[in-house]
């Protein structure tokens, strides 16, 4: 058995340690590297409304069922872990190699889907990819409620010579203080940017489009593809956001310039993070939803479930847009208690990194599904939030394994390898370079997909699927 170490610095600097092991008796033998490609979305799409295509048939996550007595993770899914980390596969042992980590948990807003990512990817990293070299991955963690945590995170990772790179999950409180500490000292990833101090942050890396990408690429969605897609003009968008730092900056920065420079008038109202159904449809009321041609709810995955019922309850029908914050498990758990048949609400449009949880068919995010799903079970975690913010950050995780294997183990050589990488990108679409973002230089990543939900059935409208990604930097300059 395996121990994936996790060392834990809670708000008061309590440090304990947790393990995560696979069963006793598997052994991993006859590991196969097999190469595996990816649609990289290609450049950005005439504005042409493209064709919505089907999930394939069964489009529900991957069966993690491996033959009796064998693996928990089917081998297909180890072989494509292995052929992009490069790690020499099966169970890593000897002295660990740690990578610092902080989230924001234990309070309101809260992100421990990210964690779920985390945990996963060490357990599928440390047992089936044969870890660094051969070496586990050990996570130190640091949990974040309020701005000061962030500094108290970044004293503590700079103290642990171990720690050469640190990750990020999800954090609204503590970014600046937390990246201007490490600062041209240990690179920091970020799977889920969304605030100002992460877009700007000069030592920071996100190989995804973060939350400036898939808010701007609803906004150019909402402007340029629904008037297609539903047949009807597009004059005015209503927007309800959080009432946050993160919330504000999506609005009044990515969102309102964009669709005033399309030509669309907007209206936005922000909202508390705790609100639930009843305050949601006051602000929805203030926002004009009810005759907008667009309704733009920016807000996280509680906010989501407060939209939809407050849209039941008014009986507004507007189309919907918003981002891939609103199709995790709580939304559909919420949908299942109310009877909804779909899994999401029908006719929403969402909007994420390229790839969707409920539409199979990319190696990657299938192998991402397979694992985290096998963790679940074999370490008794029921009903885990494996979507949201969790891909990313397990998929960032596993990149940064990627770099050390190649050779990158210090502070220096990550950072190098990082501002050198241009994919592809674990489950990621379009084209990658750090830098390359001109207001936001830690995006490494440009593209967004578009799926919406119809009936029961989730499919893809402009994403990595069909090859038609929306890149709004690409589709703003032109």
């Amino acid at each position: 058995m395996l121990p994936g170490n996790r060392s834990s610095i809670q708000g008061d600097n309590h440090v304990r340690k947790r393990s995560t092991a696979l069963v006793a008796g598997i052994a991993v033998i006859g590991l196969l590297a097999s190469a595996c490609s990816e649609d990289d979305g290609g450049s950005a799409p005439a504005t042409e409304a493209p064709a919505a295509t089907e999930a394939p048939a069964g489009s529900e996550a991957p069966s993690t069922e491996a033959p009796a007595g064998e693996l928990p993770v089917l081998q297909s899914s180890i072989d494509v872990g292995i052929a992009y980390t490069g790690g020499p596969g099966g169970v890593a042992s000897g002295d660990p190699i740690k990578i610092g980590y902080v989230n924001q948990e234990g309070g309101t807003p809260a992100f421990p889907e990210a964690t779920v990512g985390v945990d996963a990817g060490v357990w599928f990293i440390n047992n089936f990819l044969g870890g660094v070299g051969g070496r586990p991955i050990e996570i130190v963690e640091c949990f974040v409620t309020k701005e000061e945590d962030g500094l108290k995170c970044a004293q503590e990772f700079l103290a642990d010579d171990g720690i050469q790179a640190v990750l990020v999950g999800a954090m609204f409180n503590g970014n600046a203080p937390l990246l201007d500490t490490l600062k041209d000292k240990k690179p920091v990833f970020l799977p889920n940017p969304v605030t100002t101090p992460e877009f700007l942050a000069s030592d920071a890396y996100a190989f995804t489009p973060g939350s400036p990408g898939v808010v701007q690429g609803l906004a150019v969605f909402a402007a340029k593809y629904v008037p297609e897609i539903e047949g009807k003009e597009v004059k005015s968008v209503a927007v309800v956001y959080n009432d946050n730092p993160a919330g504000t900056v999506a609005f009044t920065a990515l969102t309102k310039p964009i669709l005033e420079a399309l030509g669309v008038e907007v209206t936005g109202v922000p909202v508390a993070d705790t609100a639930g159904a009843t305050e949601m449809a006051t602000a929805i009321q203030s926002s004009g939803a009810d005759k907008a041609d667009v309704f733009y709810p920016l807000v996280t995955i509680q906010g989501c479930i407060g939209v939809y019922d407050a849209l039941k309850t008014l009986e507004i029908e507007t189309t919907v847009v918003t981002t891939g914050l609103c199709f995790g498990v709580p939304m559909q758990d919420h949908l299942k208690s109310v009877g909804e048949a779909g899994n999401l609400p029908d006719g929403w449009y969402f909007g994420g990194y390229g790839f969707a949880y409920e539409i199979p068919g990319n190696p990657e995010l299938d192998a991402y599904i397979d694992a985290a799903l096998a963790w679940a079970k074999e370490t008794g975690v029921e009903n885990p939030e494996y979507t949201g913010f969790a891909g990313p950050t397990f998929g960032t995780l596993i990149t940064i394994v990627k770099f050390m294997n190649e050779g990158a183990i210090d502070s220096a050589a990550l950072r190098a390898s990082a501002k050198a990488f241009t994919g592809p990108m674990w489950a990621g679409v379009g084209d990658f370079k750090c830098g390359g973002n001109p207001t936001f230089p830690s995006l490494c990543g440009f593209s967004i997909g578009i799926q919406q939900q119809q009936g029961t059935e989730y499919v893809s409208i402009a994403d990595g699927y069909n090859g038609k990604a929306i890149n709004p930097i690409a589709e703003l300059a032109g």
